[in-house]
């Protein structure tokens, strides 16, 4: 997965070089915050039968995401370029392992911890279009505005999502349970994002922030046999990262 994305940008890279002198080339980190659906992981999964068992607590609702991105402006109303992100949310708990004799009496108790954490990583490609640029922001007399731009983003491209259940008994090993289940599946968003240039010279530098809606629904996750998780042999689990986003990002260019 690192491997495809740092093929792209190398690829956007070249491409771009040849072009740098009729246009900027630019970097962007970033991080923020995502909501999630999750329904079926929530409701079959962890409302029911890990609530059941008294494994979790709480559903997976929110995540934190982190992205960069290398993009090519040719002219000032558009640019475009490759883009990678990760994305995680986990929900976790403490549970015990308790012993009972045959007159119901608990004489042994081991603590330990119950983590379920979602993963993602994404690689495509990205474009934007400069509202600010047709409302001819830069024409402006205000030094505020003339620095001040606003766009509409999209992303579109590939997706690699794991969920991993991973249950710690320190003083009792033989209960400890690690397992993993994978999915690759379209991944795209769609955003209307705020930046304002802080530095001109000698290289353009802007802080931003973003919002937006991500649509990244999987399949059945399968787990490292290639077999499909299904609780209670009936309800298949997939991952559901959609929902609204918000972030704040640095860019260089030049």
């Amino acid at each position: 997965m690192i491997r495809h994305l740092i093929l792209m940008m190398v690829i956007t890279l070249s491409v771009n070089s040849s072009f740098a002198q009729k246009g900027k080339l630019s970097f962007e980190f970033g991080v923020g915050l995502n909501s999630y659906s999750m329904r079926t992981l929530n409701q079959f999964y962890i409302d029911s039968f890990a609530e059941k068992f008294e494994l979790l607590d709480n559903p997976i609702k929110k995540g934190l995401n982190g992205f960069s991105s290398v993009k090519f402006q040719p002219t000032e109303l558009f640019d475009i370029g490759v883009y990678g992100g990760y994305q995680y949310g986990e929900t976790r708990s403490n549970i015990e392992f308790i012993f009972i004799d045959n007159f119901g009496v608990q004489y042994e108790t081991h603590n330990g911890t119950f983590l379920l954490e979602t993963e993602a990583i994404s690689i495509g490609l990205t474009n934007s279009w400069y509202i600010s640029h047709l409302l001819k922001f830069q024409n402006k007399e205000s030094t505020f505005l003339q620095n001040f731009r606003f766009a509409t983003e999209l992303n579109a491209g590939v997706g690699f999502s794991k969920i991993t259940s991973d249950v710690q008994y320190p003083t009792y090993k033989q209960a400890t349970f690690y397992e993993f289940f994978t999915s690759t599946d379209f991944q795209g968003q769609i955003a209307l994002k705020f930046e304002y240039d802080y530095v001109t010279k000698p290289i353009i530098g802007l802080i931003g922030v973003k919002i937006g809606y991500q649509y990244f629904k999987t399949k059945t996750v399968n787990d490292r046999y290639n077999e499909e998780w299904v609780v209670l042999d009936e309800y298949p689990i997939n991952l559901d990262f959609s929902g609204i986003f918000g972030a704040i990002y640095l860019s260089f260019g030049k």
